[in-house]
Parts: C-alpha cells; structure tokens; sequence
C-alpha cells in the first residue's frame, strides 16, 4: 500500500481494480477538510487516459510490473508471437493488448511488455518506426502543389497519406499515435 500524498509520477497503482500508470499528480489543499490529490492515470489495459481524485492520505496499491523485452516473430489466427531476449522463450500476446499497433508491427520487431501476476498488462509502443514503401503511383511531373498527398501501403499492409515525392521501395518514419507519415528516410 501507498499513501496518495507519497507517490510521484510513472509509478504503477491498482486504481479500481485496474493496472494503472501515474501520468500526473496535482495536490490541492482545501482548508480545513485536508487536502485532495487528482490523479491522471493511463490504464494500461486499454490505453485510456482516466482521472481520479481522491482525499489526501488514501491509499493504493502500488506494484512493480516485470519488464519484459521481445522481438516480434509472427501472427497467426489468434495470436501475436514475440520471443523473450532474455529466455529466448516464445510467447502468445492477445490481439486486444497489440490494438491499431499491428499497423506498424513488422517481422523482427523489438518491443517491451508489462507483465503483472504472470500476465501481459501492456505492451510499450514506440512513438514512430520506419517503414519501407512497397505500393504507391508515381509521382506525376509538374504536379507539385504544396501540401498534395497520394495512398502509399508499407510492408505491414498499412495505408496512409505520403507527399508526392516518396516512391516504392523508399523508407519512411510513421508516427504511430497518429497513422500519419513524418519524414522520409533512414534515421
């Protein structure tokens, strides 16, 4: 157990039953009556941001998950199979926790997953990651309007918006929480 008025952020709580991150704190006195802590948490399961407050002083439970690194190896029907860098054992991982993330999910891929009780509580996902082109038309001469786009797939089966200039077979870095092309490139 862990006092509100004693936890910073990135720690880790049991919030109504649910594994929480601690996105941000803020403490306001009021008083007589004490003080109250809001709370902005990411709940792991599904990747939402939920606020909480509570009187100062109330406890939660803090754990600390197991950080597991693995590399993506394949998917099939049911499962996404990563194998452990460390035991180099594999492992199954429910489409749930990987969610819109398969977009960007690629053979070899390195990722890190929370394990709480034995059990995989959330997977980090990276903020951008590249990507190589393989469908896109080619660009057509004198077609240079600023801002113009075109379709282009990766080689996740992904689709999502390029400037004109990028070409099949090109590298691209693709911010992850947004879908949306950022540069192009090795980087």
């Amino acid at each position: 157990m862990s006092y509100t008025d004693k936890f910073n952020k990135n720690i880790y709580l049991i919030v109504d039953g649910q594994v929480c991150q601690v996105m941000d704190r803020d403490y306001k006195t009021q008083g007589r009556q004490g003080g109250l802590v809001r709370l902005k948490l990411l709940r792991l399961k599904d990747n939402t941001i939920i606020e909480k407050t509570l009187k100062a002083g109330a406890k939660l439970e803090k754990i600390e998950p197991v950080v597991n690194k693995a590399i993506f190896s394949y998917k099939d029907d049911d499962y996404f199979y990563f194998m452990d860098e460390e035991t180099y054992e594999t492992f199954g991982v429910d489409p749930e926790i990987v969610g819109d993330y398969v977009n960007y999910l690629k053979e070899g891929a390195k990722l890190t997953f929370l394990v709480y009780k034995g059990e995989i509580i959330n997977m980090r996902r990276k903020q951008s990651v590249q990507l190589r082109v393989v469908e896109t038309e080619p660009a057509v001469k004198g077609n240079t309007s600023t801002g113009a786009t075109k379709p282009a797939k990766v080689e996740t089966g992904y689709v999502l918006q390029v400037p004109l200039f990028v070409k099949e077979g090109d590298m691209i870095r693709v911010n992850t929480e947004t879908g949306q092309y950022t540069k192009k490139g090795v980087v």
